[in-house]
């Protein structure tokens, strides 16, 4: 059974926050209670990572850093909320990939990891020479959701290579619990039995995504124990953020 923390010590790497930005929250007062109830199941910080994906959320650095800026004040008013970064979900497309390689993107805090999500069909040609570029930037690929990529699902050793060659995976812990669909949580339990995950996350849109976040850690209690939940949301984000690889 899932034991939360008797302090808040977790680390929410994912999350749609920040309001009127993307496909997230639509008011800051949704925003605030989604904050509100991620900190009541024990993250102390949660990182704003709002989309930047061209023809669909035609976010650049200057619109998200102004979003997160808006949000601050009315933060400020509320005393139960966990503390708040910002970074973004980066489209792996080649528009966004060079913002990357011109500094133009929003690494996670830190400057030293960088959340890349994907074409849900396949991933792009050339990913191993790309993830490779991204490494040379000093910084540390992280992977979101590779749970819902079908190439994953027909063939896991693919993330297996990505993260041979250097790159963290991120599960969304809501995808334990059915969230997506029946072929992404088989292949997140898949995952996550391969030992392929070097952090989770809630990666929540609403107040009411934060549910399924805590049937999905309740799952990992009660299969691989306290102490995997643990690492998944603490001590793998935390060395996410220092650019390390987890262990």
């Amino acid at each position: 059974m899932l034991s939360l923390p008797v302090m808040s010590t977790y680390v929410d790497l994912h999350c749609h926050w920040i309001a009127g930005i993307d496909d997230g929250a639509r008011t800051p007062d949704e925003g605030i209670q989604m904050l509100r109830a991620l900190k009541s199941i024990g993250f102390c910080e949660v990182v704003a990572t709002p989309h930047m994906r061209p023809g669909m959320f035609d976010n650049e650095r200057a619109d998200l850093v102004g979003a997160f800026e808006r949000m601050q004040p009315l933060l400020a008013e509320h005393a139960d909320l966990p503390t708040v970064g910002l970074s973004s979900e980066h489209y792996f497309d080649s528009t966004v990939f060079d913002r990357v390689l011109a500094d133009q993107a929003l690494p996670y805090p830190g400057q030293r990891a960088i959340l890349l999500e994907f074409y849900p069909l396949a991933f792009p040609l050339h990913i191993e020479q790309r993830l490779a570029d991204i490494r040379r930037r000093k910084l540390l690929p992280v992977i979101a959701h590779p749970e819902r990529y079908q190439s994953v699902w027909k063939q896991p050793e693919i993330l297996e290579r990505l993260v041979d060659l250097g790159a963290a995976a991120l599960l969304d812990a809501a995808a334990l619990d059915g969230k997506y669909g029946r072929q992404p949580k088989r292949c997140a339990r898949d995952l996550l039995e391969r030992g392929l995950y070097h952090a989770a996350c809630s990666d929540a849109h609403r107040p009411a995504d934060v549910a399924p976040v805590v049937q999905g850690m309740s799952w990992i209690a009660k299969e691989y124990g306290q102490e995997e939940v643990d690492f998944l949301f603490r001590e793998g984000p935390r060395a996410i953020l220092a650019g390390e690889l987890p262990t």
